[in-house]
Protein backbone atom coordinates (compact mmCIF):
# COMPACT_ATOMS: atom_id res chain seq x y z
CA UNK A 1 0.00 0.00 0.00
CA UNK A 2 2.97 2.45 -0.27
CA UNK A 3 2.67 3.35 -3.80
CA UNK A 4 4.71 1.03 -5.97
CA UNK A 5 2.64 0.00 -8.65
CA UNK A 6 0.91 3.57 -9.00
CA UNK A 7 4.54 4.84 -9.88
CA UNK A 8 5.10 1.82 -12.60
CA UNK A 9 1.21 2.44 -13.79
CA UNK A 10 1.74 6.72 -13.79
CA UNK A 11 5.21 6.02 -15.72
CA UNK A 12 3.83 4.14 -18.08
CA UNK A 13 1.10 6.19 -18.93
CA UNK A 14 3.60 9.20 -18.74
CA UNK A 15 5.59 7.70 -21.40
CA UNK A 16 3.24 6.66 -23.72
CA UNK A 17 0.76 9.50 -23.48
CA UNK A 18 3.36 12.51 -22.77
CA UNK A 19 6.38 10.81 -24.05
CA UNK A 20 4.82 9.57 -27.21
CA UNK A 21 7.22 6.12 -26.72
CA UNK A 22 5.50 3.60 -29.10
CA UNK A 23 2.93 1.56 -26.78
CA UNK A 24 4.91 -1.36 -27.76
CA UNK A 25 8.00 -0.73 -26.51
CA UNK A 26 7.14 -1.01 -23.36
CA UNK A 27 7.38 -4.23 -21.03
CA UNK A 28 6.04 -3.97 -17.47
CA UNK A 29 6.67 -7.15 -15.69
CA UNK A 30 4.97 -8.28 -12.17
CA UNK A 31 4.14 -11.37 -10.25
CA UNK A 32 0.93 -12.28 -10.45
CA UNK A 33 -1.91 -12.39 -13.55
CA UNK A 34 -4.06 -10.51 -11.04
CA UNK A 35 -1.03 -7.72 -10.88
CA UNK A 36 -0.77 -7.76 -14.40
CA UNK A 37 -4.27 -7.73 -15.12
CA UNK A 38 -4.71 -4.33 -12.73
CA UNK A 39 -1.35 -2.37 -14.05
CA UNK A 40 -2.63 -2.82 -17.50
CA UNK A 41 -6.58 -1.85 -16.80
CA UNK A 42 -4.85 1.18 -14.84
CA UNK A 43 -2.49 2.09 -17.55
CA UNK A 44 -5.13 2.26 -20.01
CA UNK A 45 -8.02 3.93 -17.65
CA UNK A 46 -4.70 6.73 -17.48
CA UNK A 47 -4.08 6.64 -20.83
CA UNK A 48 -7.94 7.17 -21.98
CA UNK A 49 -7.93 4.22 -24.64
CA UNK A 50 -9.15 1.26 -25.35
CA UNK A 51 -7.24 0.41 -28.56
CA UNK A 52 -5.15 -2.54 -28.06
CA UNK A 53 -2.64 -1.14 -29.81
CA UNK A 54 -2.17 1.47 -27.25
CA UNK A 55 -1.46 -1.23 -24.74
CA UNK A 56 1.86 -1.81 -23.82
CA UNK A 57 3.12 -5.57 -23.17
CA UNK A 58 2.47 -5.77 -18.91
CA UNK A 59 2.72 -9.20 -17.79
CA UNK A 60 4.39 -11.69 -15.46
CA UNK A 61 7.45 -13.42 -15.35
CA UNK A 62 6.18 -16.56 -16.54
CA UNK A 63 4.07 -15.32 -19.57
CA UNK A 64 6.81 -13.29 -21.11
CA UNK A 65 8.88 -16.26 -20.66
CA UNK A 66 6.21 -18.64 -22.33
CA UNK A 67 5.72 -16.43 -24.88
CA UNK A 68 9.57 -15.82 -25.57
CA UNK A 69 9.87 -19.47 -26.10
CA UNK A 70 7.28 -20.40 -28.03
CA UNK A 71 8.35 -17.80 -30.38
CA UNK A 72 11.35 -17.20 -30.90
CA UNK A 73 12.96 -20.82 -28.57
CA UNK A 74 13.82 -22.97 -31.63
CA UNK A 75 17.20 -22.23 -31.38
CA UNK A 76 17.02 -23.36 -27.74
CA UNK A 77 17.42 -27.14 -28.78
CA UNK A 78 20.95 -26.43 -29.35
CA UNK A 79 21.22 -26.50 -25.80
CA UNK A 80 18.11 -28.61 -24.85
CA UNK A 81 17.92 -31.78 -27.52
CA UNK A 82 14.68 -32.72 -28.44
CA UNK A 83 13.23 -29.22 -27.80
CA UNK A 84 10.65 -27.55 -30.03
CA UNK A 85 8.46 -24.62 -29.94
CA UNK A 86 5.80 -26.68 -28.98
CA UNK A 87 6.78 -27.43 -25.89
CA UNK A 88 4.58 -28.80 -22.56
CA UNK A 89 3.93 -26.61 -19.62
CA UNK A 90 4.06 -29.32 -16.91
CA UNK A 91 2.07 -27.96 -13.16
CA UNK A 92 1.79 -29.04 -10.12
CA UNK A 93 -0.06 -32.30 -10.98
CA UNK A 94 2.16 -33.25 -13.85
CA UNK A 95 5.36 -32.42 -11.74
CA UNK A 96 4.15 -35.20 -9.31
CA UNK A 97 3.22 -37.67 -11.14
CA UNK A 98 6.57 -37.76 -12.95
CA UNK A 99 8.33 -37.54 -9.35
CA UNK A 100 6.25 -40.54 -8.68
CA UNK A 101 7.30 -42.23 -11.66
CA UNK A 102 10.61 -41.34 -11.22
CA UNK A 103 10.02 -42.66 -7.00
CA UNK A 104 8.92 -46.05 -8.89
CA UNK A 105 12.00 -46.39 -11.29
CA UNK A 106 14.38 -46.30 -7.93
CA UNK A 107 12.21 -48.11 -5.88
CA UNK A 108 11.50 -45.06 -3.48
CA UNK A 109 8.41 -44.06 -1.61
CA UNK A 110 7.10 -41.72 0.52
CA UNK A 111 9.42 -42.70 3.69
CA UNK A 112 12.19 -41.47 1.39
CA UNK A 113 11.11 -38.03 1.21
CA UNK A 114 7.23 -36.49 0.71
CA UNK A 115 6.81 -36.28 -2.93
CA UNK A 116 5.64 -32.56 -2.62
CA UNK A 117 8.78 -31.85 -0.22
CA UNK A 118 11.10 -33.14 -3.01
CA UNK A 119 9.45 -31.25 -5.65
CA UNK A 120 9.80 -28.00 -3.27
CA UNK A 121 13.99 -29.10 -2.89
CA UNK A 122 14.14 -29.28 -6.23
CA UNK A 123 12.41 -26.31 -7.39
CA UNK A 124 14.50 -24.34 -4.53
CA UNK A 125 17.69 -25.89 -6.50
CA UNK A 126 16.31 -24.77 -9.76
CA UNK A 127 15.69 -21.14 -8.92
CA UNK A 128 19.11 -20.85 -7.16
CA UNK A 129 20.93 -22.78 -11.15
CA UNK A 130 21.73 -25.66 -9.15
CA UNK A 131 21.86 -28.25 -11.59
CA UNK A 132 21.80 -32.03 -10.18
CA UNK A 133 25.45 -32.22 -10.22
CA UNK A 134 26.05 -29.05 -8.06
CA UNK A 135 23.09 -31.07 -5.10
CA UNK A 136 25.25 -33.94 -5.16
CA UNK A 137 28.30 -32.22 -4.32
CA UNK A 138 26.70 -29.89 -2.27
CA UNK A 139 24.83 -32.63 -0.74
CA UNK A 140 25.90 -33.74 3.03
CA UNK A 141 24.27 -37.18 3.38
CA UNK A 142 23.43 -39.67 1.34
CA UNK A 143 19.41 -38.87 1.32
CA UNK A 144 20.72 -35.46 -0.57
CA UNK A 145 22.89 -37.53 -2.70
CA UNK A 146 19.96 -39.71 -3.83
CA UNK A 147 17.85 -37.27 -4.00
CA UNK A 148 19.93 -35.41 -6.57
CA UNK A 149 20.04 -38.35 -8.62
CA UNK A 150 16.04 -38.25 -8.51
CA UNK A 151 16.39 -34.31 -9.55
CA UNK A 152 18.25 -35.83 -12.40
CA UNK A 153 16.02 -38.52 -13.66
CA UNK A 154 13.34 -35.97 -13.12
CA UNK A 155 14.74 -33.93 -15.38
CA UNK A 156 15.73 -36.07 -18.28
CA UNK A 157 11.28 -37.53 -17.85
CA UNK A 158 10.75 -33.66 -18.78
CA UNK A 159 13.26 -33.49 -21.76
CA UNK A 160 12.15 -36.91 -23.29
CA UNK A 161 8.41 -35.44 -23.02
CA UNK A 162 9.25 -31.93 -24.77
CA UNK A 163 8.09 -30.36 -21.04
CA UNK A 164 8.65 -27.31 -19.21
CA UNK A 165 7.84 -26.71 -15.36
CA UNK A 166 7.30 -23.48 -14.18
CA UNK A 167 10.93 -23.09 -12.91
CA UNK A 168 12.24 -24.04 -16.77
CA UNK A 169 10.60 -21.11 -18.14
CA UNK A 170 12.46 -18.64 -16.85
CA UNK A 171 16.00 -20.72 -16.88
CA UNK A 172 15.36 -21.86 -20.40
CA UNK A 173 14.27 -18.13 -21.15
CA UNK A 174 17.22 -16.78 -19.87
CA UNK A 175 19.44 -19.30 -21.79
CA UNK A 176 18.11 -18.09 -24.83
CA UNK A 177 19.17 -14.89 -24.52
CA UNK A 178 22.42 -15.76 -23.49
CA UNK A 179 22.80 -18.21 -26.11
CA UNK A 180 21.59 -16.71 -29.57
CA UNK A 181 22.72 -12.97 -30.19
CA UNK A 182 20.47 -12.74 -32.59
CA UNK A 183 17.11 -13.25 -30.20
CA UNK A 184 18.97 -11.28 -27.47
CA UNK A 185 19.12 -8.26 -29.69
CA UNK A 186 15.86 -8.10 -31.07
CA UNK A 187 14.05 -8.23 -27.90
CA UNK A 188 16.85 -5.36 -26.77
CA UNK A 189 15.29 -3.16 -29.93
CA UNK A 190 11.79 -3.98 -29.20
CA UNK A 191 11.53 -3.14 -25.30
CA UNK A 192 13.56 0.13 -24.86
CA UNK A 193 11.54 0.66 -21.23
CA UNK A 194 11.53 -2.01 -18.92
CA UNK A 195 9.71 -2.02 -15.58
CA UNK A 196 9.41 -4.59 -13.05
CA UNK A 197 7.10 -4.52 -10.39
CA UNK A 198 7.80 -5.83 -7.00
CA UNK A 199 11.73 -5.89 -7.29
CA UNK A 200 12.43 -7.44 -3.79
CA UNK A 201 10.86 -10.86 -4.65
CA UNK A 202 12.81 -11.46 -8.31
CA UNK A 203 14.91 -14.19 -7.93
CA UNK A 204 18.03 -14.69 -9.76
CA UNK A 205 16.47 -16.14 -13.23
CA UNK A 206 14.11 -13.31 -12.89
CA UNK A 207 17.08 -10.86 -12.15
CA UNK A 208 19.45 -12.20 -15.18
CA UNK A 209 16.32 -12.43 -17.58
CA UNK A 210 15.77 -8.40 -17.18
CA UNK A 211 19.50 -7.96 -17.29
CA UNK A 212 19.55 -9.38 -20.52
CA UNK A 213 16.46 -7.54 -21.98
CA UNK A 214 18.42 -4.45 -21.27
CA UNK A 215 21.66 -5.15 -22.22
CA UNK A 216 22.06 -2.61 -25.00
CA UNK A 217 19.85 0.59 -23.54
CA UNK A 218 19.97 -0.29 -19.36
CA UNK A 219 16.77 1.53 -19.67
CA UNK A 220 15.50 0.14 -16.40
CA UNK A 221 13.03 1.21 -14.06
CA UNK A 222 12.31 -0.96 -10.65
CA UNK A 223 9.53 -0.31 -7.98
CA UNK A 224 10.24 -2.19 -4.08
CA UNK A 225 10.76 -2.37 -0.69
CA UNK A 226 13.75 -4.61 1.22
CA UNK A 227 11.38 -4.53 4.31
CA UNK A 228 8.48 -6.49 2.20
CA UNK A 229 11.03 -9.33 1.05
CA UNK A 230 8.87 -12.09 1.74
CA UNK A 231 9.66 -14.98 -0.48
CA UNK A 232 13.01 -15.99 0.01
CA UNK A 233 11.69 -19.50 0.59
CA UNK A 234 10.95 -19.94 -2.90
CA UNK A 235 14.33 -18.33 -4.08
CA UNK A 236 13.66 -14.72 -3.99
CA UNK A 237 17.09 -12.94 -3.91
CA UNK A 238 16.85 -9.88 -1.78
CA UNK A 239 20.68 -8.74 -3.54
CA UNK A 240 19.13 -8.10 -6.50
CA UNK A 241 17.74 -4.61 -4.79
CA UNK A 242 19.72 -4.02 -2.57
CA UNK A 243 22.66 -4.08 -5.73
CA UNK A 244 20.46 -2.38 -7.74
CA UNK A 245 22.78 0.89 -8.02
CA UNK A 246 25.75 -0.97 -8.46
CA UNK A 247 24.14 -3.05 -11.14
CA UNK A 248 22.48 0.29 -12.93
CA UNK A 249 24.58 2.86 -11.98
CA UNK A 250 22.98 5.78 -14.91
Amino acid sequence: GSGKTRVITHRIARLIGVKRAPADSVLAVTFTNKAADEMRERVMRLLGVTDPRSRPWVSTFHSFAVRLLRRDGASLADLRPGFTRDFAIYDEDDQLAVLKSVYKRFGLDDSFMPHRAALSRISFAKSHKQTPADLYKAAADPKLARLASVYEEYENSLRRANALDFDDLLLEAVRLLEHDETVRRAYNRRFSHLMIDEYQDTNRSQYELMRLLSQSHSNVCVVGDEDQSIYSWRGADIRNILDFERDFPN
